[in-house]
């Protein structure tokens, strides 16, 4: 036990190393041990533990990375479509371009965002998926989506502010 927690700090500062963020090195460390732990049969010995465990942690950390990009595309671009579609001819110059800085404004928060509560804000308010289709689809419960959608509104609201 103690040797699988040392090799895990050690694959957490391999991650830091190349993310340089926290957040996702934890939550890619996480994904690297189930992955490990679905493959470990697969695991030859031709190289060490830890090299086949690294080796593990940059796909995933590949993975991440791309599924973000992903995900940045399919919120942002939608929004900013969403937004577009509020433009009323009848509308003043001054107003539109008030709104038109709105649209930049808001696409900027939720890029600051962190990608789960990104893709929670989507799905509820984007997609218009029900708060039970939303947990189905991540795979977490009622209680855990409401306060994650709580937290996620909360720090959209916050970095609006700044």
């Amino acid at each position: 036990m103690e040797e699988n927690t040392h090799v895990s700090e050690k694959v957490l500062r391999f991650l830091l190393k190349r993310s340089k963020n926290p957040e996702v090195a934890q939550e890619v460390l996480q994904e690297t041990w189930v992955a490990a732990l679905k493959s470990f049969h697969t695991f030859r010995h031709k190289s060490s533990y830890f090299t086949w465990v690294c080796k593990i942690a940059l796909n995933k950390l590949s993975d991440y990375y791309r599924d973000e990009v992903n995900r940045q595309s399919k919120v942002i671009v939608p929004s900013i479509e969403k937004l577009n579609s509020i433009f009323d001819p009848k509308i003043s110059m001054e107003e539109k371009m008030i709104l038109d800085e709105l649209k930049v404004k808001v696409n900027k928060c939720l890029g600051l965002l962190p990608s789960v509560y990104r893709q929670l804000l989507r799905f509820r308010y984007y997609d218009q998926l029900a708060s039970r289709e939303i947990c189905l689809k991540l795979k977490i419960s009622t209680r855990s989506f409401e306060g994650k959608l709580y937290r996620a509104k909360k720090m959209l609201a916050k970095i609006y502010e700044i």
